[in-house]
């Protein structure tokens, strides 16, 4: 009978007897350095029978018998005994260690946990170890903060894991300020197909920037999910699409492969689209060119037939280049509602990006980020184009469609 199928057996304190657990490695990759940076080291057991056990029912099982902190221990020092050699074989590489997060809120003395006296056993300086916590499995805030000053203070890095799963607390990102962040599969799933988890991600990145972390994308299966993460400046990966957890140590060769294969298709993919921004600058150019010498040279320009002659073109408005205000009403061919509404004579631009920056230029003109119209909702670029008239300088603004991937 499997251990799985005793009703009050003890299942965990007969797999610690046993030493029936074992440690699978999954590597953890960098795409701009090229190379594997690191390890996860990942829990695994198996019954008297030899069937695998899901790790979810051994760590909940041991709730049951009151032995999670006893697990808990045992797992990480047989990871860090299962490291050593590849540590001795790469000086460079790191450990990412889990550990039942819940646990701190037990009041259980930091150095009871045993990071800094199991790493001296086995040799391996705390620089080289990750500690990853759940944050959303911890309810009191400051003893987690505690708990990674204690550490990091012994040389140890911090990454909190799973993040944007469960109940995450994006202020604990700048209260705990870890060394890594990694970004649950649930918002890269598919990132390159939903524009939400692409904005979602786009801002934990940033925030994770803005204090000094580096963000990790977990459980990439599909290529286009790395080339969309990279494109938003992600560069650490962990998932299947590179290597699944093993038991023996990964085929270094295939992943060097897939590291290169994916380098190259983000450095084409980086290419392509500063080509297309140049064709879009020089397009809106002809555009802008073309509507200001109507504007020049007829009392009553028909902007309408532009909307109609170019359809990337969603909306046509001048401001006055001193001031920043606009000069008559704006022309658009999206439908509007209540809260969406085009510009109007009078309204005043002057805070706006394409606005200040365009005055200043010295070529005079400015193609801005996407942005979400106030006019129409939809996402847009605005190309902005200094020019004189009758004595006076205005800018002409386009609002220019794009797609929202």
């Amino acid at each position: 009978m499997s251990l799985i199928d005793q009703k009050g057996g003890f299942v965990v304190s007969q797999l610690i007897q046993d030493s029936a657990i074992y440690i699978y490695f999954q590597p953890i990759v960098s795409i701009r350095s090229a190379k594997v940076i690191g390890v996860e080291a990942l829990m695994r057991a198996h019954d008297k029978h030899n069937e695998p056990l899901s790790p979810i029912f051994v760590f909940d099982q041991a709730k049951k018998e009151h032995l999670s902190f006893e697990l808990d221990k045992y797992a990480r020092t047989k990871a860090l005994e299962t490291f050593k050699p590849l540590l001795d074989a790469n000086k460079e590489l790191l450990l990412f260690l889990n550990f039942e997060s819940h646990l701190l809120d037990s009041k259980i003395s930091f150095d009871d946990f045993a990071f800094c006296s199991l790493a001296n056993d086995f040799g391996i300086p705390p620089s080289h170890i990750v500690i990853e916590i759940k944050e959303y499995q911890i309810e009191d805030t400051e003893r987690l903060k505690q708990f990674c000053d204690f550490y990091k203070d012994r040389g140890f890095l911090i990454a909190l894991d799973d993040f944007g799963a469960g109940n995450a607390n994006f202020d604990r990102i700048s209260t705990v300020r870890p060394h890594i962040v990694k970004v649950d599969r649930s918002l890269v799933f598919n990132v390159h197909l939903n524009f939400i988890h692409k904005e979602i991600l786009k801002s934990i990145a940033n925030m994770c920037f803005n204090i000094g972390a580096l963000v990790l994308a977990e459980g990439v299966e599909e290529e286009e999910e790395i080339l969309r993460s990279l494109k938003l400046d992600i560069d650490l990966f962990q998932g299947f699409w590179f290597a699944r957890p093993s038991a023996t140590i990964f085929d270094k060769a295939l992943v060097d492969e897939k590291i290169t294969h994916i380098g190259a298709r983000h450095t084409q993919n980086v290419k392509s689209s500063m080509q297309r921004k140049e064709i879009l600058i020089e397009s809106a150019k002809a555009y802008t060119h073309a509507i200001i010498e109507t504007i020049t040279q007829k009392h009553q320009p028909d902007l309408f037939a532009f909307l109609k002659e170019f359809e990337i073109i969603e909306a046509i408005y001048c401001i006055d280049a001193q001031t920043g205000i606009q000069e008559g009403n704006t022309i658009i061919s999206a439908d509007t509602n209540e809260f969406f509404q085009p510009a109007r004579n009078g309204d005043n631009h002057a805070l706006k990006e394409y606005f200040y920056i365009t005055k200043e230029s010295k070529r005079g003109n400015y193609l801005s980020q996407k942005y979400i119209s106030r006019a129409s909702g939809r996402m847009c670029r605005t190309f902005a184009q200094k020019f004189a008239h009758e004595g006076k300088e205005s800018i002409l603004c386009l609002d220019l469609k794009v797609q929202t991937l």
